[in-house]
């Protein structure tokens, strides 16, 4: 398996591709898609939010790796998946994986969230469903990019045998 510096380095080159794919389509005007969905604020969260899950959501928080390091004294959070599930386990699955990596941080952050709203008087009405939706989409798409890596360097290196 590539390692967690390759891992990062793969996922930093897919979304500079990504990016520079979308605007050179942008230029071209041929989208196959309305030109609405790249506005720059819902780019700038997905870009956000692939980056974090390439650097914090990792499918290898399920063992002392340096993304589960990454989160300082909130690591503690990652602990139970140690403990639950095996490297290269649920974490590492496709569909299942994204679920439990995106649900863990938002179950035991959304309500401290929440309350520094309310304190602050800011409006906590409905999220925006493009925001939700951009955020998502960079969080899946990061660690679907690390489970294909994996696949891809497991079978490249399975060939060589």
């Amino acid at each position: 398996m590539p390692s967690g510096k390759t891992h990062d380095k793969i996922n930093i080159v897919v979304l500079f591709l990504i990016l520079l794919s979308l605007f050179s389509l942008l230029e071209r005007s041929i989208l196959p898609f309305p030109d609405s969905y790249l506005e720059s604020r819902r780019i700038v969260l997905f870009s956000l939010a692939y980056l974090f899950g390439t650097f914090y959501l990792s499918p290898d928080l399920d063992i002392k790796s340096t993304p589960y390091r990454r989160w300082g004294i909130l690591k503690v959070i990652w602990r139970p998946h140690q403990r639950l599930f095996r490297h290269r386990g649920v974490l590492h699955h496709p569909v299942l994986g994204p679920v439990i990596l995106t649900l863990t941080p938002l179950v035991l952050i959304y309500p401290l969230i929440y309350s520094l709203f309310i304190f602050l008087d800011i409006d906590t009405g409905r999220f925006p469903f493009w925001a939700g939706s951009a955020i998502l989409i960079g969080l899946v798409l990061s660690m679907e990019i690390h489970y294909l890596s994996d696949f891809v360097w497991s079978k490249i290196m399975h060939t060589k045998r």
